[in-house]
């Protein structure tokens, strides 16, 4: 679950978003952030979705895999920040690369900074990796964690 100090870094991360993609609905307590901001946000979980009655429509929440995301919602573009709190793999970080802006911020939760310590319990380190291993080629990439679990990747394509 994100800690309140996660939720006040995601909350000034995305004070200047328009379009946010989140991957990870969970609780829905990211997604309040998210929307704070009054910026319209695209939310995937692959169980049960909340409905946010009086704001549908700057949410728009998808019950589905992030996979399935990618080939039933091909019209979804220009996301100029997105939230990561589920797993993803190489295929995601493509789309995710295709989908965005060329400037965008892009933060993974449920990060620890060292793998070693925490083997196998350390999702956001590792979706961190595989997206910047895929991303590497044609971005410039800067860093910073911020909350209690939380890493951003500013992203400005390069090429």
């Amino acid at each position: 679950m994100i800690s309140d100090e996660d939720f006040r870094f995601l909350l000034k991360e995305s004070h200047y978003a328009k379009k946010i993609l989140e991957i990870g609905t969970g609780t829905g307590k990211s997604t309040t952030a998210l929307i704070s901001n009054r910026a319209e946000v695209h939310t995937i979980d692959k169980d049960d979705i909340f409905e946010y009655i009086g704001i549908e429509d700057k949410i728009h929440g998808y019950h589905c895999t992030s996979t399935d995301y990618w080939k039933v919602y091909g019209i979804h573009f220009d996301f100029d920040f997105v939230f990561v709190d589920g797993s993803i793999g190489v295929y995601d970080c493509e789309e995710i690369l295709k989908r965005t802006t060329d400037n965008f911020k892009i933060v993974f939760h449920d990060y620890l900074p060292n793998e070693e310590k925490y083997p196998g319990k350390n999702k956001g380190w590792y979706n961190m990796k595989v997206f910047k291993e895929t991303s590497l080629l044609d971005y410039d990439i800067t860093t910073k964690t911020g909350g209690t679990h939380c890493v951003l990747a500013e992203l400005k394509k390069d090429k």
